[in-house]
């Protein structure tokens, strides 16, 4: 199997080569703007899915949280 991190490698049957599924983990986090922003992505599409938050209101939440990541240094 290809390895899930995007890397091009292959595996021997599982998800990830060794210590890949840790670099995926790495990038989103940074991506993101840190593990609490990622959280919160994470919270903001559990609430959409549960209904308590309309597709508005998310893509609102979504587009707030990565505009607060384009500003980071």
């Amino acid at each position: 199997m290809e390895c899930a991190c995007n890397c091009g490698g292959t595996t021997a049957g599982g998800d990830f080569l060794p210590g890949h599924d840790q670099r995926l983990r790495a990038d989103l986090e940074r991506r993101v703007g840190g593990i609490i922003n990622l959280r919160m992505l994470v919270e903001a599409a559990e609430h959409f899915v549960e209904g308590s938050v309309g597709s508005y209101q998310f893509n609102g939440m979504v587009k707030e949280l990565l505009r607060e990541t384009d500003r980071r240094p």
